[in-house]
């Protein structure tokens, strides 16, 4: 399932079924004709068909007589009756009329950089200056009462030039902040010892270039790490703690590297604690290097099937034939692999397949020759799929305990991808699997039960599982 779980995002955005932007009824009826027709959970999440056609005759109403940005609130009425939290409905970032993440023509600031260069040498305000992160340098200036703004001075994205607004600080902590393609993203903002500005949820951090303060990098990069959520900490003699705050693919490389700068450490650790709160997920090739230091035996891991859809068949054949055309003789085995899926899902058009033909597989881990004695990992209600799926295989070590509370509850119907429904001013996120473990241990909506519960009068759990292990 590997080669699929990494093919798939490559090819589903790429499907074609003519250009056009749909009014709210068409929109309505597309979506649901594509979720009736194509979504793994669609049979097991109507079996009150009472309910479910009520809900469709209400919104085919209220769809004749909306349009424009209040439609996208009648289509997530529809999605958010299923209850699962890998189905999206999201306005197409290319559709300029939406408010939504919408794309706005770059502003720029009426300002001289020569001039403002020059005069920020004497400004004794702390945030106005010269900023960088990896891709943009940027100057803020003070542009309110209680506003700052970020305009670019230097960067290699094409999509930018000088003068043009970055993002706007308003207050506290809001921040208006414009992304790669120009689309509008609404964060919150934080200062750190006066030369970090980190943007929380994009994970963006702008250092401040400062002549007159020199930065040691080795410490910078640390403090970034531990803003991000990935970082080593030694806790105690006895205690050790990893924090791993995403899953998501741009950070295996990161979390590899964590792992590998600290693996002396860890072994000579003889209570390791892993933090994953907040963790939503990603890819589970993002924590493959920690399973040799938490497993005690094999791991068991249910199957999945695949319901075998056109949108399926059309993708797969659209990225075997990317390959084909790009290099056929370097990509004969995935071509060949390609064209083995296609063969059993045209067979099996509208029915559930099982490429693996198994129900159950196992992973023999090469286990650590050196690892912890005792393992806690802390999870509470933002740790969803991936991160879900790191616990079960988690619970099966005999020296492992999970803390905390259950968890989101997004692992039942999974592996999603962005799929075009014949409405080009929306785009839908749809899973293509579902678990065998259904329906006898579902995880949708109930999440995985800690071990050991923490109520509300724990308030720190690092402390809490220190003393745990320690005592």
């Amino acid at each position: 399932m590997k080669n699929l779980l990494y093919l798939l995002p490559l090819f589903f955005t790429t499907l074609s079924f003519g250009q056009q932007n749909c009014n709210c009824e068409t929109a309505l009826t597309n979506l649901v004709s594509k979720i009736e027709n194509e979504y793994p959970g669609f049979a097991e999440k109507t079996k009150d068909s009472l309910l479910y056609n009520n809900l469709k005759k209400e919104l085919a109403v209220k769809s004749k007589k909306t349009n424009g940005e209040q439609c996208l609130d009648v289509l997530q009425q529809y999605t958010n009756f299923f209850k699962d939290r890998h189905i999206w409905i999201l306005p197409n970032e290319q559709d300029k009329s939406l408010v939504a993440g919408k794309i706005e023509a770059p502003k720029q600031l009426d300002i001289n950089i020569s001039e403002f260069t020059k005069r920020i040498k004497k400004s004794k305000d702390k945030l106005e200056g010269i900023w960088k992160d990896e891709n943009y340098t940027v100057g803020i200036s003070k542009t309110g009462e209680n506003q700052y703004t970020g305009f670019i001075i230097e960067t290699k994205n094409q999509n930018w030039k000088p003068k043009e607004i970055k993002f706007q600080l308003n207050g506290k902590e809001d921040v208006t902040y414009y992304l790669s393609d120009h689309s509008m993203f609404k964060d919150t903002f934080k200062v750190y010892e006066d030369y970090l500005l980190y943007i929380n949820n994009l994970k963006s951090t702008f250092i401040k270039q400062d002549p007159n303060r020199k930065l040691d990098l080795v410490e910078v990069t640390k403090r970034i790490n531990e803003l991000d959520g990935f970082y080593f900490e030694k806790l105690t003699e006895k205690s050790s703690l990893i924090r791993i705050s995403s899953f998501n693919y741009p950070y295996v490389e990161r979390i590899e590297k964590l792992i590998k700068d600290n693996r002396t450490a860890i072994e000579n650790s003889e209570n390791l604690i892993i933090d994953i709160r907040n963790n939503g997920g990603g890819t589970d090739g993002a924590y493959t290097e920690l399973l040799p230091f938490i497993a005690t035996n094999p791991i068991k891991n249910v199957g999945i099937e695949l319901l075998s859809t056109q949108g399926l068949i059309d993708g797969i054949t659209t990225y075997k034939n990317g390959l084909v055309a790009k290099d056929p003789e370097k990509n004969r085995d995935e071509i060949i692999e390609m064209e083995r899926r296609l063969t059993i899902y045209k067979n099996n058009l509208g029915k559930f397949v099982n490429l693996e033909n198994k129900n159950v597989s196992i992973d023999t881990v090469q286990i650590a020759y050196k690892s912890p004695k005792q393992i806690i990992v802390l999870a509470n209600d933002k740790v969803a799929s991936a991160g879900e799926n790191f616990l079960l295989k988690a619970k099966q070590s005999k020296k492992v305990k999970l803390m905390g509370i259950p968890t989101s509850g997004v692992l039942d119907y999974a592996n999603s991808y962005f799929f075009k429904f014949g409405c080009d001013n929306y785009r839908l996120l749809l899973p293509t699997y579902r678990s065998l473990r259904l329906p006898n241990y579902p995880i949708d909506n109930i999440g995985i039960q800690p071990d050991i519960y923490l109520d509300k009068t724990v308030t720190d759990w690092v402390k809490y599982a220190v003393e745990y292990l320690e005592n």
